[in-house]
């Protein structure tokens, strides 16, 4: 015997062509959470034997939009920063370019301010 969840209430208990039928007619869906002696939690029907030989439904005509184009964003950020942070070179560090990224982080704390005073003459 089967139970099926609907909202909070748990409906049943329903044997399996019961199921089946509500499943065709369209009360129960293959996402709807189903119980069954022997289970250890609540499982989508889609899960079970009840969902053996059930056509799979085809795919969707209308995919759903993906980001079409992830780089682009990617390479807005990548400027930006280079714009706003250059200077540290937090850009390099965004687009893994480590090694360049860490020197010119120490070029601007370091080495930047050490040739100013130089060239100042403190």
């Amino acid at each position: 015997m089967w139970y099926y969840q609907q909202g909070s209430n748990r409906m049943g208990p329903f044997d399996e062509a019961t199921i089946q039928a509500m499943l065709a007619n369209g009360t129960i869906s293959i996402d709807t959470l189903v119980w069954t002696n022997g289970m250890s939690s609540w499982v989508r029907l889609q899960q079970t034997p009840l969902a053996a030989g059930l056509p799979v439904p085809p795919p969707s005509l209308h995919p759903q939009a993906t980001n079409a184009h992830p780089e682009a964003k990617a390479r807005v950020a990548y400027v930006l920063l280079a714009i706003f942070l250059g200077e540290l070179g937090i850009h390099n560090f965004y687009a893994g370019y480590t090694t360049r990224a860490i020197f010119q982080l120490v070029a601007c704390l370091v080495l930047i301010p050490v040739i100013g005073l130089l060239t100042c003459g403190f």
